[in-house]
């Protein structure tokens, strides 16, 4: 016969296991000792500080959520901004604000911009193991796997036109002045009055081909203006922060087996958007440029 001392303690076990050490005894933890360890290393894994405490280690978890501590990913940004870089976004967030608010101009806005689509793109698998298994491994995905490359071009009234580069093709300046030319005579079809007003205001990035002088002779000649961008801000470009994020959400899972299949699921994407995803993704800016002003230039969200 177990007496009832036993029994409660194998009671107690089964309802608060964390209670109790490594090796079955009673275990309690300090929680200003807990506290001090994480702010030593942030880092540091709820299994090391069991080792290092000989406690078990779903009590470290107990306690961490009771003194509030929460584990969370690191934050990857675009780029470390330095003060001149921040005072520059600073700067032209502000501008665009106050042009926007004399004359809204959301709706002149072409935006443009180029994105390489993965032929593999597996999901990174979660696992639901035991507390004591350790996590099984899996082979980083390859850096340099088959992919094609995208050019977008869109409004707040819908897509104007998209290109796909052949392979082994890259954008050069004489290849994006083409894509101009066939953006534009599908936007003389799609918003005559958007192309007959005082001209299009282009806004895509500041890679190479973009900037060059073949491109900017272009755009001059069909009477485009060109709205400032920064470089290393996806923040504020609705192409990245809205079109392709949606679209990398979209093609979570997904594999190809070629270049057409890529396209088809491209394809596929735009077809399934409702008719105000773009005016939404557009409207956004004026958000953007506030929250970039409200953080004095650094990054938010």
């Amino acid at each position: 016969m177990y007496s009832t001392v036993v029994v409660q303690e194998v009671l107690q076990r089964r309802q608060e296991p964390w209670r109790w050490g490594v090796y079955g005894q009673p275990s309690e933890v300090d929680n200003d000792q807990l506290r001090a360890i994480i702010k030593a290393d942030p880092l540091t894994t709820t299994w090391e500080v069991a080792k290092e405490l000989n406690i078990n280690h779903s009590m470290v978890i107990w306690h961490l959520k009771q003194i509030g501590k929460v584990k969370k990913l690191d934050k990857w940004v675009p780029h470390e901004l330095s003060e001149n870089k921040k005072n520059h976004r600073f700067e032209v967030s502000s501008s665009l604000i106050l042009c926007n608010n004399n004359e809204p101009f959301l709706d002149w806005i072409v935006m443009c911009n180029e994105k390489w689509i993965l032929y593999d793109n597996q999901r990174w698998p979660a696992q639901w193991l035991d507390w004591e298994e350790a996590p099984k491994h899996f082979p980083k995905p390859n850096l340099h796997q088959k992919k094609v490359m995208v050019t977008v071009w869109w409004s707040a009234a819908g897509l104007i036109h998209y290109s796909f580069l052949n392979p082994g093709e890259t954008i050069t300046s004489e290849k994006y002045a083409q894509q101009i030319d066939e953006m534009h005579r599908k936007l003389q079809c799609l918003q005559l009055a958007l192309v007959n007003r005082k001209g299009p205001i282009l806004l895509h990035s500041n890679a190479r081909p973009h900037i060059a002088q073949l491109a900017l002779q272009k755009l001059n000649k069909l009477g485009y203006k060109v709205l400032p961008h920064l470089p290393y801000s996806p923040d504020l470009s609705p192409t990245d922060y809205h079109f392709f994020k949606h679209l990398n959400n979209f093609l979570q899972g997904k594999c190809f087996h070629n270049q057409q299949d890529a396209e088809n699921a491209f394809q596929e994407f735009v077809e399934s958007q409702s008719t105000d995803f773009y005016a939404t993704g557009i409207n956004k800016l004026i958000s953007h440029w506030q929250k970039c002003v409200d953080c004095n230039g650094s990054y938010f969200d």
